[in-house]
């Protein structure tokens, strides 16, 4: 195995005592993350660097470097004396004390192991949660934060393409300003929700940084899979290229793609709310934080306003229509919030446009390449019917009066079927 640089034996199941052996291997990452060993963590090879190896999830390693965070391993010689010190004080409670009085002793025990247990079972720190990459080599990977690489720019961060040497992989780096008031705050919050979560239509975290930079200043990156095929709003709205920046023409997506949008948006959105053990609120979605992967697949991304909540609150289940101030950028539309053209004026909100076309006048305030992309109108309008519907039914005032993720998802699948198949009919 001279040749092998990059081990991941995460998730395996793996028990018993790490070999010392593989510190003797020439590795530059070692992933024993998420499985059942125990035991005291070498110290030679591989294990000297602590970004260069995770061995979170495994509850019960001790020692290693101090980078690694773990507590000592005991002795056999302590182990000896706290049973000796505990017999004795068995002995004097039960000379010295009615029975009463050692019930109550007991008692005060169970509530003070109850506690130290539950301090002791809280969540991981961020360094032993995800992979660590260093300040050094995140600015090789971007080619030192340049403009060139420069992907993307929010509120809290800035997000630049790189490429991760050790590991030959593409990914993208944000860059929290730290100087931005929230940003730190933003930071903790999308770690804190991040590693919780897991589903095909979430951005995954590769790695984080949590380090100073060159001159001294403390600096926070997070490290994810890169979208090859950007950000739904720059396939839905013009955006400005090159450095005169002029405006480039949206591209289009089929309505087929469109759908498949939805149903993957709808299926990350279900599983934040419903499919994970305490409820995650996004806090700002919008189409700049729909990303694009291969085949056009959704991952959800930007946490840094997501909120976790363990049960819903009172005014919530009982469909009230008070909401949450908006907190999340420009971009994101709650009902009844109005779109900034000109023609919504008065009472005319998004749903209320919609559903003032709806039916007849559907096909007047669609997409017009949905028309151009078709040779016959009315299997069309009857699918574009089904779809705002849903809509229209999702974005009512009410949360009572709105349909549930579950059956959205399916009845998008049954339009996309439907869709299909009438498209094969027309050829």
């Amino acid at each position: 195995m001279r040749g092998l640089r990059v081990l991941d034996l995460s998730h395996n199941n793996l028990s018993g005592v790490i070999p010392s052996y593989l510190g003797e291997l020439q590795l530059d990452m070692l992933n024993l993350s998420f499985n059942m060993l125990h035991g005291q963590v070498p110290i030679q090879g591989v294990f000297q660097n602590g970004s260069t190896v995770s061995i979170v999830g495994n509850n019960e390693l001790c020692g290693g470097i101090a980078e690694l965070d773990l507590p000592p391993c005991p002795s056999s010689k302590s182990s000896k004396n706290k049973l000796s010190h505990r017999m004795k004080v068995i002995l004097v409670v039960v000379g010295l004390v009615i029975f009463l009085s050692l019930f109550v002793s007991f008692f005060i025990f169970l509530r003070w192991h109850h506690v130290s247990k539950k301090k002791t079972s809280s969540m991981p720190s961020i360094k032993q949660q995800f992979l660590r990459e260093s300040y050094a080599e995140l600015l090789k990977a971007t080619n030192g934060f340049s403009e060139a690489n420069l992907i993307g720019v929010g509120s809290y961060a800035s997000v630049y393409k790189g490429i991760l040497d050790h590991v030959q992989m593409v990914v993208a780096v944000k860059a929290l300003n730290l100087q931005t008031r929230g940003a730190s705050k933003s930071f903790m919050s999308e770690c804190k929700a991040l590693r919780a979560i897991r589903h095909q239509n979430l951005l995954k975290i590769l790695c984080v940084c949590s380090s100073v930079n060159f001159h001294g200043n403390e600096f926070k990156a997070l490290v994810y899979e890169f979208m090859a095929n950007g950000n739904l709003g720059n396939w839905l709205h013009q955006v400005s290229v090159g450095d005169n920046e002029q405006l480039e023409d949206p591209r289009n997506l089929k309505l087929i793609q469109k759908m498949g949008i939805s149903i993957d948006i709808d299926s990350a959105l279900e599983y934040l709310h419903c499919g994970c053990e305490s409820t995650i609120i996004h806090g700002d979605l919008k189409p700049s934080n729909v990303l694009l992967g291969d085949e056009m697949i959704v991952h959800i991304g930007d946490f840094g306003l997501a909120k976790i909540i363990s049960t819903v609150s009172s005014d919530v289940a009982q469909g009230q229509s008070n909401s949450i101030a908006i907190r999340g950028t420009i971009g994101y539309v709650a009902p009844g919030k109005k779109p900034t053209d000109d023609m919504f004026k008065d009472h005319l909100n998004l749903h209320n446009f919609v559903k003032n076309a709806f039916p007849e006048r559907v096909m007047e305030i669609v997409d017009p390449y949905i028309l151009l992309e078709h040779k016959t109108t009315r299997w069309i309008k009857d699918c574009m019917v089904s779809i705002l519907r849903i809509g229209v039914a999702c974005s009512m005032e009410s949360p009572r009066d709105r349909v549930e993720m579950g059956s959205v998802i399916s009845e998008l699948h049954n339009i996309k079927n439907t869709y299909l198949n009438e498209g094969l009919n027309q050829e």
